[in-house]
Order: structure tokens, then sequence, then C-alpha cells
């Protein structure tokens, strides 16, 4: 693999900078704080992408340390690079919310929008197995003793399970620590949806004792209207009512005019001046009396048009009384529907495992398959690694080294010809080589048949220039890209004396 160019968008300080690589070594050269390390994480972040963490783990995570201040939307880039036959443009922006990944062969022109298209292209190769082989950071703050460590710690890994992504002691301790975060997240979690279902258990005895109120409501408006004989033709039988006074009021009018008319035509005929006196007394005192009457069946009408009024207003708010309650009772029976379906939809998620629950069966996979691995690999991919990082040591120190042995206990020695020496009794330098030929030995057992590039971030300060003579010439020899930042130019001296060719980027 190759990688031809690079444009960075927006990534840390870095902005709309494009550097063309070419085959062999690059040096990117610049001073502290030019934007070295910060090319170096742009790449693995191309090959693997960038996620931000939760939590308080955000403030200090990789993500957050090169989110550009300005224009954050655009953080990202273009990668383009060379793998076996095809010519690829890779596209990421890493801005959480605007998230891109676009995959582009430019020869057939075929697009890919997941990231599992090119984590196939490169051969699955993990983002550990990368951090640990072909990407190599600097040691400047590791100690000697540290160092011999590291290096112990490195071979143990790959003595149990052939991936210094993995320590065995400390990843089954961290595994165990990570189930047991699981386990209670999981228990939390349980006792919290069992405490929602009580929630909403209470809510629905709440709603069905509303229910039951407003049904006693109900029936008390029924009862009401029963008591008050204010059925539907109530309102017709009181009109029929008011129609019957106004006709008897019409009738006793008819009826008494016409007899008082009668009485004082009588008086008229009759001769006898006493009773035609009497005759038209009998008129008038009829007339009063119809009229009286008349009065009577007006109040009796006036009376009955209130109690018309009086029943239709009380017929009226029983009706909205009761469909008030009617239009309660539906909504209390939604909510009630609302609120068992959530409880249903609790009873199963109670009832499935748990996302919680799943990585911990996950765990206790991973956990038996690094078990399985500790046994199967470690002679096979031990004894490969051992020989190739004795070959690797040897070349680049000029046989001084020609061979690095470990024991059961991991426990490493070199030999320098005429003795065996224990890590604890090298220099730094040395042990730099050490660490180095491992990294590159590793990267060739497990980065497969067309390895990435070398991309080593200012890792050669502390080697004399006899060292870095070494190496710089055993990359070369190697044929593969190499990518080299650093901040002091003898690295471009020693090339430069070497005579081995190499492309220099200024930043």
């Amino acid at each position: 693999m190759k990688i031809d160019k690079i444009m960075i968008r927006n990534f840390g300080k870095i902005h709309d900078k494009t550097l063309e690589l070419g085959d062999g070594i690059n040096v990117l050269y610049g001073e502290n704080e030019s934007g070295k390390t910060t090319i170096h994480t742009f790449l693995k972040g191309m090959f693997f992408g960038i996620s931000r963490s939760r939590g308080r783990a955000a403030k200090k995570d990789v993500y957050s340390t090169y989110e550009p201040w300005e224009n954050p939307a655009e953080y990202g880039g273009t990668m383009w690079f060379t793998q076996g036959d095809g010519s690829f443009r890779l596209t990421r922006n890493f801005e959480q919310n605007h998230q891109r990944f676009e995959l582009v062969e430019e020869d057939g022109g075929r697009t890919w929008d997941d990231p599992e298209a090119l984590a196939e292209l490169l051969g699955e190769v993990s983002e550990a197995v990368y951090d640990n082989t072909v990407s190599v950071g600097q040691l400047k703050s590791v100690t000697g003793t540290d160092l011999v460590h590291e290096l112990k710690n490195y071979i143990a890994s790959y003595e149990g399970t052939g991936d210094t992504s993995l320590d065995l002691g400390r990843a089954s301790q961290m595994l165990k620590m990570s189930r047991k975060g699981f386990q209670v997240q999981a228990d939390r979690t349980r006792k919290e949806l069992l405490k929602e279902q009580e929630k909403l258990d209470v809510g629905i005895d709440y709603l069905e004792k509303e229910i039951d109120s407003l049904s006693d409501k109900q029936r008390q408006i029924d009862e009401k209207k029963k008591s008050l004989r204010l059925g539907d033709s109530g309102g017709d039988v009181l009109e029929r009512h008011i129609r019957g006074a106004k006709k008897k009021k019409t009738l006793t009018m008819l009826l008494f005019g016409a007899a008082a008319v009668l009485f004082v035509l009588m008086g008229l005929v009759l001769t006898d001046t006493r009773m035609k006196i009497g005759s038209a007394a009998v008129g008038v005192i009829l007339l009063l009396i119809g009229i009286f009457r008349n009065q009577q069946l007006q109040k009796e009408i006036r009376r009955r048009r209130r109690m018309k009024e009086k029943w239709m207003a009380k017929n009226k708010k029983v009706r909205s009384d009761k469909g008030a309650v009617e239009s309660a009772i539906q909504d209390k029976r939604r909510q009630i529907e609302s609120v068992q379906v959530q409880r249903e939809e609790l009873e199963e998620q109670l009832r499935e495992m748990l996302p919680e629950e799943l990585e911990i069966d996950a765990i206790n996979l991973a956990m038996e398959t690094i078990e399985a691995l500790s046994s199967d690999m470690s002679d096979q991919v031990g004894r490969q690694l051992h020989d190739r990082t004795s070959r690797i040591l040897s070349e680049i120190t000029n046989g001084k080294y020609r061979d690095v042995r470990f024991d059961e206990a991991f426990q490493m020695t070199v030999n320098t010809g005429d003795r065996m020496v224990p890590l604890e009794g090298l220099s730094r330098g040395t042990l730099e080589q050490i660490y180095f030929s491992l990294r590159m030995a590793a990267g060739e057992l497990f980065l497969g048949p067309e390895p990435f590039p070398v991309i080593l971030d200012d890792i050669f300060g502390m080697y004399d220039e006899e060292r870095l003579s070494g190496v710089l010439r055993w990359l070369h020899q190697e044929k593969r890209q190499i990518i080299i930042s650093t901040c002091s130019r003898r690295e471009l001296d020693v090339l430069e004396k070497e005579q081995i060719p190499y492309r220099g980027l200024l930043l």
C-alpha cells in the first residue's frame, strides 16, 4: 500500500494543507508544534475513523484534542492511496453531526459509504495492530526502566496471543472490570425498568379510579335527570301545557264575553226596569269575572313559560355535564391504553437481554477467546516474531546484536556475539533499536502481504548518528513507503550522507 497524497481540510491546527507523498522515504520536517503529530493522528483517523468519547473522557480524547475551533463542521480531509492494482480516494468528515465516509475507486468508478469496505480492502487490520506495529510514536518521555518493562510486556502479549493489542494479564483484568461495570449497569437498568413498570401500574390504577369516580358522577346525572323528569320529550310536554293555557284563555274570554253581551242585550229587550237593571248587572259581573279569569290564565301562561325556560336550562346543563363526563371517561380510557402499551414494551424489554447483558456475553466470549489464543498461537507466532526481530536488529546494528531471546518468563536477553546481555544492561539507544525491530517484525507478521506504510513520528531523538544510519539504510532496502516526522535536520543530513533518496516536505 502507498499513500499518494493527503489534503487536510480542517484538523487540529492544520487547515487546507495538501501533501504529496512518494515511494520510499518521505520526511516531514518542521519545528516543534508545527503539526507533525497532527498529521500522524490524521493518517490514523483516515484509516480507522475518530469518534467522540462520552462523559468526562470526551474532554481529553483524540476527537476533542484535534477538533478545529474554526469551522468545526469541516473536520477532516481526503487521502489518495494505492492498494494492489487499484487507486482510491478516501474522504472523511469526523464531526459528529456531519459525519461522512466516501471511498472511491478512481479507475473503476465504484463508490462505498460504509467504513467496512475500507476495512475489507485493507485486510481487516485492526486499529490496535496498526498502533502496535507500523505506527510508531515518540518515546521521549519513557525512561530506560519503563522501556524495559514495555519490551517485556510487548513480548508477553505476542507470546500469549500473537497481537500486541493484548497483554493477557492486563487484558483479562480489564475485561473483568469492564464486565463488572456492565453488570452494575445492567442491574441498575433492570431496577429502573421495574421502577418504571411500577410507576405505570400506579398510573393505571389512578386512571381506573378516576373512571370509577366519573362513572358514579354519570349515574348521579342520570338519576337527577330521571328525578326531574327531564326526558327528551319534556320540552314538548311543557310547550303543550303553554298552548293549552293559551287556548283556555281564549275560550274563557269568548265564553264570558258572549254571556256578558247576551245579558246586556236581554236588558235592552226587557220592559221591566228592574229586570233591565238586573240583566245588565249580571252582564257586567260576567264580564268582570271573564277579565279576572283571563288575568289568572295569563299568569298561568307566564308561569309555564318560566317552567319551560328553567327546564331548558337544567336540561342543557345536565346534557353538558353528561357530555363532559363521557368525554372525560373516554380520555381516561385512551390514557390507560397508552400506558398499557408502554407497560407491554417494558415487559418486552425485561424479557429480552439488555444491551449491557449482551456486552457481558461478548466479554465472556472474548475472555474465552483470549485463553484459547494463548495456547494455540504462542509457539508459532512467538518463534516467527523472535526470528524476524533478531534479523532486523542484526541488520540495523551491523551485526553487533545478532540474536534476541525470550525465555518462558518473558525475560529478554541479547546476544552480542561473545555474551548474552539482559535488557537491564543495555543502553537506552539499544533498547529503542530493539523496540523498533519488534514493531517492524510484528508488522510483517500481522499486516499481510501488502503492508501499510511505516509512519514514524519523531522517534529517533535518542539515536546517535551510527544507529540512525543503520535504521535508515534498513528502511530504504525494505522498498516500502516510509513517512518520517522530525523536528531535527539530522535525518535529512544522514539520508544525504548515505545517498539514500527521499522526498522532503517542509511543514
